[in-house]
């Protein structure tokens, strides 16, 4: 009874504790649990002796284990039903920095020292970024970023995703400390790209990691860490101009993207060019400017410059092997192969394609959508490309079909919806439409495109399926669905014109096309047509 009585008296002061705010320590915790435990063993015991000396051991049994269930489920619905946490600080501005800590890895490091250092940066970083607000949320939410160095990372994606949510910052640092070769501590910057800040290429979303810089004393010394933290803070000063490039992507203004993402790279004028490592590294600025220069080649769809596609092409070809980002830029080459297959006026028809390069493109699809090092929007990119390349090598008679589309699109259109996988799952849906239309599938491929119209928010790309929506319907002779498609799909081109994202001329194109489909359409269907 001793024994309860204190297990009591713990239970009370650690309940009063916890609703003063106090957060016990692992000690405490520990002990709490082992005294809560004992006693409540203790007290069971007890009471089987003193009250159940005489009844058969099955009852006694049953008893105990049914005390033991409500003890189990009570400690189970307190925790369940704790108050939930502070919300977060939420940024608002289009290129406000979350800095998210700095993470040890390995003997020695002391993450109170790194949530200072956390601190320290994001307070000094603040005041050399220009329109940009600076917050450190090192001691406020917990991302793992040591799974950055392995292979799994789904945890710190889920993480990831749900900070992203809940701040609004437009880009996260932080960092990875390691032990060194003789004593030295390595500190390895690491920065995240949400993904609807590049929409049309969410597969470059996400964490990238810089190259280790070293210190040669730990944080202990006053000295190492000011240098430290001033080193980085140095090597964060490009971060404006690529947040600037961030921003104009995203407007629609790939060609103002590239010329801000030109002066980042060695010789390009910019003070933070020469570096060659830290946050935002020469190879994540190829990657960002490959993707710029080919959104300005395929500005017209109907006339794709091979310059355009060459000049990314040498960007993702500057990247080595050994890079950390190597896989984001094999995907970008597989992706750069693909457009060039395809020729300056791309078609799918027979005899129209360069079948090498398509089957080079769709291997190296294959390989990245089953590498399990890769990211989950790369894997989900690469499937997709993976079917387009085969949808493409089956229209044009090279290959047959053999389930590899279907398959493909099926692992994204399973995928579940969220704000970075949303527009891979429209992408899929428009493919499938494609894929659908190879067997005249009509139906179908109108119900694939609705599906892809019902997740992207983006005005072109919506005025583009709305008119191959058009397009459909008129092959079903069906006038009337082929009409509103056709307005609708003006109506998304004229906003997608007003605000930068698509040239005007388009918009003479796309009633001329029509025009011309719903002439052919009248003379094939006659009088069999609706609407």
């Amino acid at each position: 009874m001793v024994v309860a009585g204190v297990s009591l008296a713990l239970a009370a002061s650690l309940a009063l504790a916890s609703a003063l705010g106090a957060r016990p320590g692992r000690v405490a915790t520990f002990v709490g649990v082992l005294v809560g435990v004992s006693g409540f063993l203790g007290s069971v015991s007890q009471l089987l002796r003193d009250k159940f000396a005489g009844v058969p051991r099955w009852k006694r049994a049953a008893f105990a284990a049914g005390v033991a269930g409500v003890f189990v489920g009570t400690v189970v619905v307190l925790l369940r039903f704790q108050g939930p946490p502070p919300p977060l600080h939420r940024l608002t501005g289009p290129r406000d920095v979350a800095v998210v800590g700095f993470e040890g890895s390995g003997p020695g490091q002391d993450q109170r020292v790194l949530d200072d250092v956390s601190a320290t940066f994001a307070r000094d970083l603040g005041k050399v970024l220009p329109g940009s607000a600076v917050r450190d949320y090192a001691t406020e939410y917990s991302l793992p970023l040591v799974q950055l160095l392995h292979r799994d990372r789904h945890r710190l994606e889920n993480r990831t995703t749900e900070f992203v949510d809940q701040s609004n910052a437009a880009i996260l640092l932080g960092g990875i400390v390691t032990s060194g070769d003789a004593g030295q501590t390595l500190v390895r910057p690491v920065v995240y790209v949400r993904a609807d800040q590049v929409m049309d290429a969410p597969e470059l979303a996400g964490w990238y990691t810089g190259v280790p810089l070293p210190m040669d004393a730990g944080w202990q010394s006053e000295y190492s860490r000011t240098a430290m933290v001033s080193e980085l803070v140095q090597r964060a000063r490009g971060l404006a101009e690529f947040t600037s490039a961030l921003d104009a992507w995203r407007a629609g203004n790939a060609a103002q993207a590239e010329r801000v993402l030109s002066r980042l790279l060695p010789g390009g004028g910019s003070r933070t060019s020469e570096s060659g490592s830290g946050f935002v590294t020469p190879d994540l600025v190829r990657l960002f400017r490959g993707h710029a220069l080919e959104d300005i080649a395929v500005a017209d769809p109907k006339n794709i410059p091979r310059a355009g596609l060459d000049a990314a092409r040498a960007e993702y070809l500057a990247i080595a092997d050994s890079s950390p980002i190597r896989l984001r830029a094999r995907l970008s080459m597989a992706d750069n192969t693909y457009l060039r297959a395809l020729g300056p006026h791309p078609s799918c028809a027979a005899g129209a394609v360069r079948a090498a390069d398509l089957a080079e493109a769709s291997a190296s699809f294959k390989r990245l959508a089953d590498d399990p090092a890769f990211t989950r929007l790369g894997r989900l990119k690469a499937s997709i490309g993976l079917a387009q390349a085969e949808n493409c090598r089956v229209s044009a008679g090279l290959v047959a079909d053999d389930g590899t589309i279907e398959r493909s699109l099926r692992r994204v259109r399973r995928t579940p919806l969220s704000p970075d996988t949303k527009s891979l799952v429209a992408l899929a849906a428009s493919v499938a439409a494609h894929h659908e239309l190879l067997y005249d599938r009509y139906d179908a491929a109108i119900a694939d495109l609705r599906q892809a119209l019902a997740l992207e928010a983006r005005f072109a790309v919506r005025a583009l399926w709305e008119a191959q929506l058009s397009s459909v319907a008129l092959a079903q002779c069906d006038f009337g669905t082929a009409a509103t498609a056709h307005q609708a799909s003006l109506s998304q081109l004229s906003s997608a014109i007003r605000t930068g994202t698509a040239p005007e001329e388009r918009y003479a194109d796309y009633r001329t096309d029509y025009g011309t489909r719903l002439s052919e359409a009248r003379t094939r269907c006659g009088s069999e047509g609706s609407g």
